[in-house]
């Protein structure tokens, strides 16, 4: 964790899943789901499906394809499956420690907060709604709002407009390539949320201005409190 900023910001931009809520997580839950049902292969075989470029992250047409290569297809038990599969991954969703009462007191600064996700409407939605933090966000910015994915500055620039927000702007997300690089090109204030990035592994060489391990760390770098309980540890 890094020292506060000493300045509250105007407003602050969010990514959604694995930095407000257990998004792979429960994308794993729903890949056992799936497997158990079909009966062969296990979790992390189909896991790697969604990392292929061949379709988005999200689209059910890995869940399809995993299905013709171990010879189980059929159209109605793909249906089921990819049924299964949303209804899973939704039932996991949990907001990370902390996000409700850190959200709240950044409310009640009169900072404004918004969503900007790779994950389309209905879905981010239905995860807002699920981790019951829908309220703190009058404003949610998707591909099939703004015709643009993350890195591009488009989504980012959307949020703010809508926001009507300018001044002293945080970034909050749990990817280098997708959020901290394209704040800091935008001149926000980018806080990387190591806890949440499954693919730690793979992000290019960048400098975070801040880096936390937890959700609550936030109101630490809005100099709200001078330090983190020893009891609140990463949710990891």
């Amino acid at each position: 964790m890094d020292n506060p900023s000493g300045r509250s910001p105007d407003a602050i931009l969010f990514d959604l899943d694995n930095t407000l809520c257990t998004f792979i997580d429960a994308k794993f839950a729903a890949c056992r789901a799936v497997t158990d049902f079909l009966g062969t292969g296990n979790m992390e075989e189909l896991f790697q499906y969604f990392l292929r470029p061949v379709h988005s992250f999200e689209s059910p047409q890995h869940i399809t394809d995993y299905m013709k290569a171990k010879g189980v297809f059929s159209p109605v038990a793909a249906e089921h499956a990819i049924r299964l599969f949303e209804e899973e991954k939704i039932a996991h969703i949990r907001p990370y420690p902390g996000v409700h009462h850190t959200l709240k007191s950044l409310a009640s600064m009169g900072i404004k907060m918004a969503v900007v996700t790779d994950a389309a409407s209905k879905q981010a939605r239905q995860r807002l709604k699920k981790c019951d933090i829908d309220g703190f966000f009058p404003v949610l910015i998707t591909p099939d709002r703004s015709g643009k994915r993350k890195p591009d500055h488009t989504p980012f620039q959307m949020a703010l407009k809508e926001l009507n927000a300018s001044g002293t702007i945080w970034l909050v997300g749990d990817s280098i390539r997708r959020e901290v690089i394209p704040g800091q090109q935008l001149g926000f204030l980018t806080i990387y949320a190591r806890y949440g990035d499954y693919f730690m592994h793979s992000n290019p060489e960048c400098t975070p201005d801040h880096t936390i391990d937890q959700f609550s760390e936030l109101l630490f770098v809005t100099g709200l409190i001078r330090h983190i309980p020893d009891h609140q540890v990463p949710n990891r």
